[in-house]
């Protein structure tokens, strides 16, 4: 699948309808890594859609002053990882995020999330945002919030990129040492 235009992330979705068909699916932004220790944040996910089935976000908690750079949940009460989701908004202004829970870039949808989007109209930043339309169908499915368990990086942004491969450079056990010591050279 390949996306024409730079139209937003909604776009793109749409752009893979025919590939997905009307079954759920996974959408995994490839600029957002997620490290996990035990099981990866999809395994995690799709445990959760397993308990609930609707439509699941990872997400986590983000600084005040980042909020206007991601989408955000409202939620309500939960079990301590796994929360109902009762809002979201794309890019924020400051001060009127309602919460500092941010969607990581890991999302299980519901095949009406396409009937949606192609009707969808331009949002934040003059874009397609998944967020308005998974706000639409939130109106008649539910959708839950994972707080995963792991470490994301923002490959999107250079100094995200290069975090993510010396975190995963010392997560090897095959590299860790040799690539210590390098690092300790440079410093």
């Amino acid at each position: 699948m390949r996306q024409d235009e730079p139209l937003g992330l909604g776009h793109a979705v749409w752009c893979a309808r025919e590939l997905v068909g009307n079954e759920p699916f996974a959408l995994l932004l490839p600029d957002v890594l997620v490290q996990s220790e035990g099981k990866g944040c999809l395994a995690q996910m799709l445990d959760v859609y397993a308990r609930h089935g609707g439509n699941i976000l990872a997400v986590e908690q983000v600084a005040e002053a980042e909020l206007k750079n991601y989408g955000v949940v409202s939620i309500g009460k939960g079990d301590g990882r796994v929360f109902p989701i009762d809002g979201m908004v794309e890019k924020p202004k400051p001060g009127t995020a309602p919460s500092n829970l941010t969607i990581l870039g890991r999302y299980i949808l519901q095949p009406e999330i396409f009937n949606i989007l192609s009707a969808q109209e331009a949002g934040a930043g003059g874009e397609i945002q998944i967020t308005d339309a998974m706000l639409r169908l939130m109106q008649r499915q539910p959708f839950h919030a994972l707080k995963y368990e792991g470490k994301s990086f923002d490959c999107g942004s250079k100094v995200g990129f290069l975090a993510a491969n010396v975190a995963y450079a010392l997560a090897r056990p095959d590299l860790s040492e040799a690539f210590t010591a390098e690092i300790k050279k440079l410093l």
